[in-house]
C-alpha cells in the first residue's frame, strides 16, 4: 500500500466500478444467448433491506456474492425455465468454513488467502418449479466449492466456472454452451439461441 491510504481507495473504487460494469454487461450476454430474461438480483453475502449505519460493511459491498436471477416466464409460460447465476467475487471465507464452522465473516484474518480463493460464476439451472432454491441454503457451503451437483428430485444443477473464462466473448460463449450441454443432459432445456 502507498504512503497515502486514501489515494488506493480512491484507485479501488474506480477499479471495482470498472469491474462491476464488465459483470453487468457479461449478465447481459447471458441473458441474450439463453434468451431467458433477468429477473431479479440479490445479495447472497451481505443483507439486503434498507441501508442503515448499524449494518455492516459487507452491506455496503454487495456484489461480493451477488445472485443473478433469470426466468423463461416472462417471456412464455412452458416450460418454466430458472437460472440463476452466482458471481463469487472470493471464495477465501467459504474455504476457511470447511476447516472451521465457527469462523466470522467478519473475521478476514481467518479467510483464505487471495492467493488460494477463487473468483467464480456458479450457474444453476431448473426446471417447472423453484422449490429446489432451498437445496442450495441447504448446502450453501457445498454449493459454493463444489466443481457440479443436482438436487435429489432432479429439478436443478449447478456447475462452477472460473471467472477468467469469461473473459473474451469467444471463451464466455465456449462456457455457456458447455453448462447448456450439462443442463441438457439433465433434462433441463436450457439452450443457446440461434442468433
Amino acid at each position: 500500500m502507498s504512503d497515502n491510504p486514501l489515494l488506493e481507495v480512491r484507485k479501488a473504487y474506480r477499479l471495482l466500478f470498472d469491474y462491476q460494469s464488465r459483470i453487468l454487461d457479461l449478465m447481459k450476454f447471458i441473458e441474450q444467448t439463453y434468451n431467458i430474461p433477468f429477473f431479479k438480483g440479490y445479495p447472497k453475502f451481505s443483507g439486503r433491506g434498507s441501508n442503515n449505519l448499524t449494518n455492516s460493511s459487507w452491506d455496503w459491498l454487495n456484489m461480493y456474492y451477488y445472485a443473478f436471477h433469470y426466468s423463461s416466464e416472462l417471456k412464455k409460460p412452458e416450460p418454466k425455465i430458472y437460472l440463476s447465476v452466482f458471481l463469487l467475487n472470493d471464495s477465501g471465507f467459504f474455504q476457511a468454513k470447511v476447516k472451521d464452522k465457527n469462523i466470522s465473516k467478519f473475521n478476514l484474518s481467518k479467510y483464505d488467502k487471495p492467493e488460494n480463493s477463487k473468483t467464480k460464476l456458479i450457474f444453476a439451472a431448473g426446471k417447472d418449479k423453484w422449490t429446489w432454491w432451498e437445496k442450495i441454503k441447504i448446502n450453501g457451503i457445498l454449493f459454493t466449492l463444489q466443481e457440479e451437483g443436482k438436487s435429489e428430485d432432479n429439478h436443478m444443477v449447478w456447475k462452477s466456472y472460473d471467472l477468467e473464462l469469461f473473459f473474451t466473448e469467444n471463451q464466455a460463449l465456449i462456457q455457456l454452451q458447455d453448462f447448456s450441454k450439462f443442463c441438457t443432459e439433465n433434462d433441463i432445456p436450457v439452450t443457446i439461441e440461434n442468433k
